[in-house]
């Protein structure tokens, strides 16, 4: 929701600090939009995924062999 604020009259400093804590609440926002898509689409730990789907392998392994899985 787009809010307007009406800063006739107020002082540039004031109008200022307005600004300041709007940035302040849009990055939370933005830091808890962040959390929120990561705990629905965290991302899948190497080692939990190996012991629950072991790889058997009798060659090197690349970085792309393992992670593809």
């Amino acid at each position: 929701m787009i809010q307007t604020i009406n800063v006739s009259g107020l002082k540039p400093e004031q109008v200022e600090q307005i600004k300041l804590i709007i940035d302040a609440f849009n990055a939370k926002n933005k830091l808890e939009q962040l959390a929120i898509e990561r705990i629905d689409n965290p991302t899948p730990d190497i080692i939990n995924t190996l012991t629950e789907n072991p790889i058997k392998v009798n060659a090197f392994l690349t970085r792309e062999d393992i992670y593809d899985r």
